[in-house]
Formats: C-alpha cells, sequence, structure tokens
C-alpha cells in the first residue's frame, strides 16, 4: 500500500508539473515550443509601453525589418525611399507588400497603415514623436499639404516638414509595429493590447489566451505565406503553438528548462552558462546587447546634485572585476552610456570614456568637498560622513553586481547600504524620485535613448535620474531635426560627451544575451535559435524556427 500511495503521488505530482508548464491539453501530434519568462508582458500595444518583450514581436510586423546581422530589410513594405529631390518638401515613399490580411481578416493596405499612424501621432501615445516629421510641429509649420497620400492600395507618401532620418529606423523596429486598425478604434487606447482586449496583427503567430501572470499561449498563423526575403521558410510556421510561461521564481525555471518541460530559457543568468555549455543537449547562445548596466543617481537630490562628486564614483568601479565575478567574463566593460552597437558609442573621443582610477576618484572626491580628515577609513564633508543609498532589482546577478559596487565604493571611503526590490517597484519608486542611487539597465539600439532617458521632458517618467540639462536638450532638438545621419550622429555623439561630462550615470558594463536552447531545438535546421543583435523585443524569423521532441 505505500509503494501504491508513492506511484499516486509521482503520478499527481507529474500531472501537477506537466499542467504548471501548459503541457496538458495539447494534441499529441501538435508541435508545442514552450518559452520561460520571468515577468509579464505589460502591454502589447506600443503606443502605451516601453517594455514589450516576446509575445508581441511574433504576433506583429513592421514595415521594415532588420536582418540578423542588423541591416535594413524588407518587411510589410517591399521598398522605401526618403525623397529629398524637392528640398522644402521632402516625402517618404513606400510601396507595400501584396497579399498580406490581418488576423481578423482586414487587407493590409495603405489606408489601413494611415490608420495606424494616425493612432500612434494621438496625443496620448508616448512614441507620437517618431512621426512628428509627418504632421509637423511647432518648430516647422507652414506646409498646408504635411500629412500622408494613400496614391492607391499599396503605394504611399507621407509628406513630411522636414527630411526625417529616423523614420527608417522608427518604422523599423516593433514600437513601429503594424497593429490591426479596426480592432485598435473598437478597443480604444485604454484597452486595445491588453489581456482583456484585442490584439491583432499580421505576423506567423495570433494570440490564442493571455491570463496576466501566467501564461500566454500563440497560435500559428495558417494563413501567413508573406515571409520576408531573409526568412527561409516564408511560411506558415512550423510550430503550431508557442506558450510563453511567465515563471517569476530562477530556481523554477531552471527546473523546468532542465526536466525539458521550458525549451527555451530567455535571460540566462551567467552563473548557469558552464553548466549548460556542459550539456552535450543544449546549446548556449550569446551574443551582443544593445544596452548597458549603470548606476543613476538622483541629479536632483543633494549632495547627489554635484557633477565632480557623482565623476568621482565613475573611476572608482573595478568593471574588469564586474565582469570577470559575475558575468563570466560574458559582455564588456561599460566605458560610456552607449552599447557599442552604436557609432555614437565608439566615436566618443578615448579622453571622455572611464576608466578604473582609484587617485582619480579621490581627486575628484576632494574637488567635491569630500576627503578623509579623522584618520579613519570614510570620506567626509562640514555634514558628516558620506553615505549612498543603492537600491537594485532583486534578481540574482543584479544583486550580486549591487555587492560588488558596494565593496568597491566602500574600499573609496563611502559608506553604502544595498537594497533590492522588485523591479516594476524599483521603476515606480525611482520615478517618484525617492532614491538616492539605483542599480538598472536599458536596452536599445539608437542612440536617441538618450534623449528618453535624460531628457527634460521626462523627469519624473523615464528619466528617473531627474537628470535636467538645458544644453542637453539642444542636441536633442538638433538631432530631431537632423536631415542626415551625419548630422543626426554628430548631434548625438556630442550629447553624449556632454552627459559623459556631467557623470549623469556611472557605466557599470555593456551586457550581451545569453539564451539557453535544447537542441531538439532548431533553427533553420540546425541546433540553437539564432539571437538578433538587436535585441529580444525585435522580430526574428521564427517560422524557420522548428522542434522535434
Amino acid at each position: 500500500m505505500i509503494a501504491a500511495v508513492i506511484v499516486v503521488i509521482l503520478i499527481v505530482a507529474a500531472f501537477a508539473g506537466a499542467w504548471a508548464f501548459g503541457l496538458i491539453g495539447e494534441r499529441s501530434d501538435e508541435k508545442v515550443l514552450v518559452v520561460a519568462m520571468s515577468s509579464d508582458v505589460q502591454a502589447m500595444d506600443p503606443a502605451k509601453t516601453s517594455a514589450m518583450y516576446g509575445p508581441p514581436g511574433l504576433i506583429y510586423e513592421t514595415l521594415i525589418t532588420r536582418d540578423l546581422n542588423g541591416n535594413y530589410a524588407d518587411g510589410l513594405a517591399e521598398w522605401w525611399n526618403l525623397n529629398r529631390t524637392d528640398p522644402e518638401n521632402p516625402t517618404f515613399e513606400i510601396r507595400l507588400r501584396q497579399g498580406v490580411t490581418f488576423h481578423d481578416g482586414l487587407p493590409f493596405d495603405t489606408d489601413a497603415v494611415k490608420r495606424i499612424i494616425n493612432y500612434y501621432a494621438q496625443d496620448d501615445s508616448w512614441v507620437q514623436y517618431e512621426f512628428w516629421a509627418v504632421y509637423g510641429c511647432e518648430n516647422k509649420t507652414g506646409w498646408p499639404d504635411a500629412g500622408i497620400w494613400c496614391k492607391d492600395d499599396y503605394n504611399m507618401v507621407l509628406n513630411l516638414t522636414w527630411a526625417d532620418v529616423a523614420l527608417e529606423f522608427n518604422l523599423s523596429h516593433l514600437y513601429g509595429s503594424m497593429m490591426g486598425p479596426d480592432a485598435l478604434e473598437e478597443d480604444g487606447l485604454d484597452l486595445y493590447g491588453t489581456a482583456s482586449g484585442q490584439v491583432v496583427g499580421t505576423g506567423p503567430y495570433m494570440l490564442e489566451e493571455w491570463i496576466p501572470g501566467d501564461h500566454i499561449t500563440l497560435v500559428k498563423n495558417p494563413d501567413y505565406d508573406w515571409g520576408f526575403s531573409w526568412y527561409e521558410n516564408k511560411g506558415p510556421a512550423n510550430i503550431d503553438k508557442i506558450i510563453y510561461r511567465i515563471v517569476t521564481d530562477q530556481a523554477t525555471r531552471f527546473a523546468g528548462f532542465e526536466s525539458g518541460s521550458i525549451d527555451v530559457l530567455q535571460q540566462v543568468p551567467p552563473s548557469k552558462v558552464q553548466t549548460y555549455e556542459d550539456d552535450s543537449d543544449i546549446t548556449v547562445i550569446t551574443g551582443p546587447g544593445q544596452g548597458t548596466y549603470h548606476v543613476e543617481f538622483n541629479c536632483q537630490k543633494d549632495p547627489w546634485d554635484n557633477p565632480t562628486l557623482r565623476k568621482a564614483f565613475c573611476y572608482a568601479v573595478d568593471r574588469a572585476q564586474i565582469l570577470s565575478t559575475v558575468w563570466h567574463g560574458i559582455g564588456e566593460e561599460g566605458v560610456n552610456l552607449l552599447t557599442p552597437i552604436s557609432p555614437e558609442s565608439r566615436n566618443v573621443p578615448a579622453e571622455y570614456n572611464y576608466t578604473y582610477d582609484v587617485d582619480m576618484a579621490e581627486d575628484l572626491f576632494a574637488a567635491a568637498g569630500f576627503t578623509n580628515t579623522d584618520d579613519d577609513v570614510w570620506l567626509e564633508n562640514a555634514s558628516g560622513e558620506l553615505y549612498l543609498d543603492l537600491w537594485t532589482t532583486n534578481k540574482g546577478e543584479d544583486i550580486q553586481m549591487g555587492e560588488i559596487v558596494q565593496a568597491q565604493f566602500e574600499a573609496v571611503g563611502v559608506h553604502v547600504e544595498l537594497t533590492p526590490y522588485a523591479e516594476t517597484q524599483l521603476r515606480d519608486m525611482a520615478s517618484e524620485g525617492s532614491q538616492e542611487a539605483i542599480l538598472f539597465w536599458y536596452s536599445w539600439p539608437r542612440a536617441e535613448i538618450l534623449d528618453w532617458h535624460f531628457g527634460t521632458w521626462a523627469a519624473g517618467g523615464s528619466n528617473t535620474g531627474w537628470y535636467i540639462d538645458e544644453v542637453f536638450d539642444d542636441y536633442v532638438t538638433n538631432w530631431t531635426y537632423a536631415e542626415t545621419e551625419k548630422e543626426f550622429s554628430d548631434n548625438a555623439t556630442a550629447a553624449h560627451i556632454r552627459l559623459l561630462d556631467q557623470a549623469a550615470w556611472t557605466p557599470l558594463i555593456f551586457w550581451h544575451q545569453i539564451f539557453a536552447v535544447h537542441d531538439y531545438v532548431t533553427f533553420k535546421g540546425a541546433p540553437g535559435w539564432a539571437v538578433n543583435p538587436l535585441g529580444q523585443e525585435q522580430v526574428i524569423n521564427i517560422v524557420d524556427v522548428d522542434i522535434d521532441k
């Protein structure tokens, strides 16, 4: 009887585990891919969120794509051109791919694109700035023909108030996705893209179910046959269903992946890389990311409003120790605020990049008024010893980095208290301005992200460092209206140098992406899965992924 009870318990446990990872109720002949996510998608509407990873990139497509080398390539548009023939009236010409339909059956044509851009451009949309050139703005007025011209069903012209070189980029990333305009207009900004609303795109997968905090289930679009030029399989997809499991507990994610209940593990912590590399049935895939880990000070709170003091911390960080200890060598030392994927990072003169230099740090602390005057180990000024309250997220590697930074700052005489929080709580509190400093990260492939993090307009929102600087804002204005890539890059590089000189952040590392995949998951017939250099929120050719389990 004891043996029988044990068998029953094991069977029940097995079914419970299978249910937890979404394996019960699937057809035996269905190809199902299970992907682990550490947190839920905030929303599936680019107009209302800046955190949209995983499922939306398989549901939506963009007019222009970026291939696995990061190059611009065809998407829902077959051809496009920024036309400067008339320098007073520049245009952006687009020819759409024919034969495409939205998941709700609406034909994809120029009228649909016009309605989508109108939705993105409304005042309540956080991405409206991407389309300012189409509609004009307070600094560029007087051209009555500004707007969108649908020449026919598949050819359209965006009449511009200036030759905006950012449009190609804006139409190539997930935050310029082509969403179903009928669904958008039915739901409105408040409902569309939520778990209670509609989520409609043209992509190879459609939303079947979204249980917030638990899972998101996608099913393949059976009508999909317009895969782009850099796709091997033009569609439909090989895999019938993709289940994104939201598993917040790291140990549970590891257990699910190692048992085979999870097929793809995203955001693998560096501490697990060697374990998975030693497993002959698992492929670890790494590649450059598009952002940094950094410490951002509250630039409006005393004494962190002193740029000289902030700069001292930039020279007190031993980035090599962080890379080797926490990241096992995967990544690069973060010498500035933009990932090396950006030319505005690579073009910064060496003297503005930060290195580990304790003597320089001590000189800057002294210049900021903090020295060790009483022969103990701590720096002080007339008000007392220097204390820093440093917040991190509660992810394991973030806490590890925080502990190393804490030790390094204490080694130069600064008291540091380290406090971890859940990521959403950390974001909310930093937006309120209650922090002294947070250890955080970002992900974006173009230098315009600097405005998102440092623009005066964003203070208390995405500008969680509360950095306010008219000089920087002027550079942003110049690059916003840039009509050539060189003009954009020159101003973005100058803005970047300004931020480095003001030590708005203390950069730590340029992070790399790390995925682990079971070898029964193949990409173009080979074990593994490609990692897009532009980050996990970018669309990948999922139609070329297969599973034989």
